[in-house]
């Protein structure tokens, strides 16, 4: 039974780990710290016909779920303070 329990926690908190960041992105439940970055976050792409065809819509969506993912200015700032604070390290 205790193994049974311990199966459906873990992945109880799989699930969750997987499933947090798209609710993020969808929902913006949490608000996220924003991020000074010097370059400009990829817009939401335009699917035309020829793009989808050609691939080229592929390569602009996967670069805009790059940059706009759930979590993701938490996730680099908690970076930052790491390479800062453990590795005397900045990028």
């Amino acid at each position: 039974m205790r193994k049974r329990t311990f199966q459906v926690v873990i992945i109880f908190i799989f699930l969750l780990i997987i499933l947090l960041p798209p609710l993020q992105q969808i929902t913006g439940m949490l608000p996220e710290p924003s991020l000074i970055e010097k370059r400009q976050l990829m817009p939401v792409p335009e699917m035309e016909w020829d793009s989808f065809v050609s691939g080229v819509f592929q390569r602009q969506f996967d670069a805009y779920m790059d940059d706009n993912y759930g979590f993701r200015n938490l996730m680099v700032m908690i970076n930052n303070q790491i390479n800062i604070g453990i590795f005397h390290v900045t990028r």
